[in-house]
């Protein structure tokens, strides 16, 4: 049985923060206009609507959620290498065509 969770590390691409535009970023998109919001928000966002909402739907050997095994002592690693705009082949191909080792 665990005992904690130790590290969480997600690393997702999103828009420019605080630049980039609903309406630009998704084609077709016909509401109100929003801007990205900054990464410190964005973790937030990540940390709660995710992580947290994803610990509390796994339930233990001991009924209790895997949210109990979250805390002050999670080492938490989100977007760590920074912006991640640039995605799929475009971000991951260089010039020799090769894929970056974090997907292998």
């Amino acid at each position: 049985e665990p005992q904690k969770i130790h590290t969480v590390v997600i690393s997702t691409q999103h828009a420019e923060p605080l630049k980039a535009k609903r309406t630009k970023e998704c084609a077709g998109y016909t509401g109100p206009e929003a801007t990205a919001p900054s990464m410190a928000d964005m973790n937030t966002a990540i940390v709660e609507e995710v992580v947290k909402k994803t610990l509390s739907e796994i339930t233990l050997k001991n009924g209790k959620p895997a949210l109990t095994l979250f805390g002050d002592h999670t080492h938490l690693h989100i977007n760590p290498s920074g912006k991640f705009i640039i995605g799929g082949p475009q971000g991951d191909a260089g010039l020799t065509g090769r894929k970056i080792i974090i997907d292998t």
